[in-house]
């Protein structure tokens, strides 16, 4: 059986809307991370979701000066790079071919006004709910505090600036990570329902970035990051409850593979809200301490569609000394009520 590995890494840096990248385009981003890759590789698929269209990875491409390169976009909200990743492994299994696949997002270059506008993620008939409102109801349903939610956001700070990306390119900083020791308990709730907890800190802020990695056939490469991409899963769950989808779509992939949680020993769930990754902790009888061992979006911030791979990143940065066999799994909730989930080993 041919094993897809992951032979290069990149992503730039993760700055909030209309901060330290507010004048790069989803291309510009993207084509950043892109010739940061070794060699030009046969096709490129990146996820997007707030940008003008007109194919973004093709448009990428053409920027890092790779005409002969195929590109493709998709769309799976925050599922969409982890999705590509997925696609691309099955792509270079399939046609022998290399693939470098991620995401990108320039909220700052689509609303330049700072008005931003959400498109429907249900049809009408269908729950729709605010994403926040949807992680408040999320706190009720699995009675998850407001300091639960903002201790683990703490965390995910203190971690985020304990382990600097090694895969940063760009020459721009991260401007998320802080001490936020302060601001615990001091915040107002997001929304205005009497039983709100979600606040400031314990949501990512919205975030410019892009991220990629490269893979191919281990067959035809001489040096790869020494981790293989075993297998995926997207699956559909609750349009009310989006946050939770995560645990469906890890549990699919385990049982795909007759693994338990515990027989993966580094997890990164994208943390869109501190309630969303509890509640899944709690679904799958995981210690919420055990996750995220190098900070997430609430630390960083959430560029939507690049999100699953700068969380595949840092999974592969724990996995780098780990022993062969080890197993690294990334994992996101999906606007509509999906979920998104990669399986990786240590070669």
């Amino acid at each position: 059986m041919t094993r897809i590995v992951v032979t290069a890494g990149a992503r730039t840096a993760i700055t909030g809307w209309h901060r330290g990248q507010s004048d790069m385009t989803d291309d510009q981003l993207a084509a950043t991370v892109l010739s940061a890759m070794r060699r030009q590789p046969d096709l490129v698929m990146l996820g997007n979701t707030v940008g003008p269209g007109g194919n973004v990875a093709r448009i990428a491409t053409l920027g890092t000066g790779w005409e002969t390169t195929g590109a493709v976009t998709l769309d799976a909200q925050c599922g969409s790079s982890l999705l590509a990743v997925g696609q691309a492994a099955a792509h270079a299994k399939m046609t022998g071919q290399t693939v470098v696949a991620g995401g990108t997002e320039s909220p700052s270059t689509a609303w330049p006004d700072g008005k931003r506008t959400q498109a429907a993620f249900a049809p009408k008939g269908f729950p729709d709910p605010d994403m926040t409102e949807a992680a408040d109801r999320l706190a009720i349903d699995y009675d998850i505090s407001r300091e639960a939610q903002e201790t683990y956001a703490l965390h995910s700070h203190q971690r985020a600036l304990d382990h600097p990306s090694h895969f940063l390119v760009g020459g721009r900083p991260d401007d998320g990570p802080r001490d936020v020791t302060k601001l615990l308990g001091r915040l107002d709730p997001v929304t205005n329902h009497p039983l709100a907890t979600v606040t400031g800190l314990s949501a990512a802020r919205i975030a410019d970035a892009a991220a990629v990695v490269a893979l191919a056939p281990e067959t035809t490469v001489d040096s790869h990051l020494g981790v293989e991409i075993v297998d995926y899963r997207l699956v559909g769950a609750d349009p009310a409850l989006p946050g939770i989808a995560a645990a469906p779509a890890i549990d699919a992939l385990l049982t795909a593979h007759r693994l338990h949680i515990h027989d993966i020993s580094v997890i990164d769930i994208v943390e869109a809200y501190a309630a969303q990754v509890l509640a899944v902790c709690q679904r799958l009888k995981l210690d919420p301490t055990a996750v995220n061992l190098h900070g997430g979006a609430l630390a960083h911030g959430h560029p939507w569609a690049a999100s699953g791979v700068i969380a595949l990143l840092t999974t592969i940065e724990q996995l780098h000394n780990a022993p062969a066999g080890t197993y690294g799994l990334i994992a996101a909730a999906v606007a509509g009520g999906m979920g998104a989930a990669v399986l990786v080993r240590n070669l």
